[in-house]
This record gives structure tokens, C-alpha cells and sequence, in this order.
């Protein structure tokens, strides 16, 4: 019977505190979504799900970061004439997305969205992340650091990604397999310790008005050292069921149910007992 009786006083003691701590299993981490406004010589007015985020965005603008819950979205973007252009973006929990609006390798056709997702993976201390997007109006190129093809035969809306000490970077794009003339370039990008750099390259290469947008984006470090002390919570979470009426009736709520499923259970066995 003893084991009966802790076994009620633990279920009790866990249901109450689980009651408190409560979160429905539906609840999602929303996304972090930035617009980006890639076509040149132009303003954008912005809409995601038929609300509007920004008028008339000139190029290289960057809107946000906004906060979308997973699942589809859409996005559209009129411009001073009035043409739209439209698109469903689908994102999921948690994630950073780029969505860039930009035209595409054909000069005659309309604008379109493209999404990229950012890579905000750890990087080991001193070293900072470098990834370039091929969103122009030219052909397929090599993407080059410091004068080294990084990757070769890049088509538009595909990107390159890698992870770099900090310091800054001479990019150029050439057509593929030759060393010009320059698409886009050299562009000296200061890559940062613990930050992505994301660069866009827009506009249309016959028109020798290629631009680059270039974001900056924090990511976790790495650290090698061994650590000077034990994380205990950073908000003084515990310190606050006092601080609040809230808080402590919750508290004072607990314990007075662990108390009187003790003194229940006391009654339960000196009856037993006596009996």
C-alpha cells in the first residue's frame, strides 16, 4: 500500500506541474522572411498574404525581417505601371528566407520571386560565412574569390556557399570558362567573424548595369574552450514565480495540492489501520 501511495503523490505533483508548463503541440516557431527588391531602375510596392509591407521599395532595398508562420504564403509586387507579379512561397518552422524579387535571364520576360534559404549553421570562431546568388540578367558564370573560380557554370537563381577566416574578399562573376569581361566586379566584400554575407548579384549584363545587394546576417560561433562555468538560465525564470501575483499563486497553487494529497493519503492510511 505504501507503494500505491507514492505512486498517487507523484502523478498528482507531475499533472500539476505539467498543467503549468503547458504548450499545445500545434505551436510552430514562425520563419524570419526578408524581401528583397532585385530589379534595377525600378520601385515595388510589396504584399504578403494581401497585406501590403512596403511602398514603393527602390532596388538593393531589403524589407524586414518578418515573421511568417510555416506553411504557404503569398507574395506579390506591382510596380508603377501597375503590373503585378505574383507567387506562393511555402517556408517552414524556424528557418531564414530570402525571397527576391529580380528578373530573369531572359530581358524581355517578366520579373519573378525566387527563395533562398540562409544558411545560419556555426562557424568556427574568426571565420564568417560567404554565399553569392546569380539573380541577373546574364548567362550562365564562374564565380570567383580572389581571382579563384569558388564554382563554376552558376545558372541564374542557383548560389554558392562557403565558410572563409574573416577578412575581406575581392568576387567577381566571369562567363563561364573564360576571365571576362567581368559580369559583375571584383566587388570587395568585408566578410565578417560570426556573420553570413549573402550576396545577390542583379541587373542585366548586356546593359553593363550590374549591381550587387549585398545582406549581413549573425550566426553562432563555435567556441574550442573549456567553459568557465555551468550555464544556469539567463532570465531568473525561478526568481519570478515570486516576483508576480501570477507566479506565486501558481506556486502556492502546487504546493497546496502536494499537501493535501499528503494529508489525504495519511487519512487514507491510519484508516487502513484502524480497520
Amino acid at each position: 500500500m505504501k507503494n500505491s501511495y507514492a505512486v498517487v503523490v507523484v502523478g498528482l505533483l507531475v499533472a500539476a506541474s505539467a498543467t503549468v508548463g503547458y504548450t499545445p503541440a500545434s505551436a510552430a516557431s514562425p520563419a524570419t522572411v526578408y524581401l528583397i527588391q532585385g530589379v534595377e531602375g525600378a520601385s515595388w510596392s510589396m504584399t504578403v498574404d494581401d497585406e501590403q509591407i512596403v511602398d514603393a521599395a527602390p532596388e538593393k532595398e531589403i524589407i524586414g525581417p518578418l515573421k511568417l508562420m510555416p506553411g504557404s504564403h503569398s507574395i506579390s509586387a506591382t510596380d508603377d505601371s501597375g503590373s503585378e507579379i505574383a507567387a506562393e512561397v511555402t517556408i517552414a518552422a524556424g528557418e531564414s528566407v530570402d525571397v527576391v524579387l529580380h528578373r530573369p535571364v531572359d530581358p524581355t520576360a517578366d520579373p519573378l520571386f525566387t527563395s533562398f534559404t540562409n544558411d545560419l549553421a556555426t562557424v568556427a570562431a574568426g571565420s564568417g560565412r560567404l554565399t553569392v546568388a546569380h539573380t541577373a540578367v546574364a548567362p550562365p558564370a564562374d564565380i570567383r574569390v580572389d581571382g579563384d573560380v569558388l564554382l563554376a557554370d552558376v545558372a541564374s537563381t542557383e548560389q554558392i556557399s562557403t565558410t572563409v577566416p574573416e577578412g575581406i574578399y575581392p568576387v567577381d562573376i566571369v562567363p563561364t570558362g573564360t576571365d571576362g569581361p567581368k559580369v559583375l566586379g571584383p566587388v570587395d566584400l568585408s566578410v565578417e567573424a560570426g556573420k553570413l554575407t549573402r550576396v545577390f548579384a542583379i541587373g542585366v549584363a548586356a546593359d553593363r548595369n550590374m549591381d550587387a545587394v549585398v545582406q549581413v546576417l549573425a550566426v553562432p560561433v563555435s567556441d574550442a574552450k573549456s567553459p568557465s562555468a555551468v550555464p544556469a538560465g539567463d532570465g531568473g525564470q525561478g526568481a519570478g514565480l515570486f516576483d508576480t501575483d501570477e507566479g506565486a499563486g501558481v506556486l502556492g497553487g502546487l504546493l497546496m495540492l502536494a499537501g493535501g494529497a499528503v494529508i489525504a493519503l495519511v487519512g487514507l492510511r491510519d484508516r487502513h489501520r484502524a480497520s
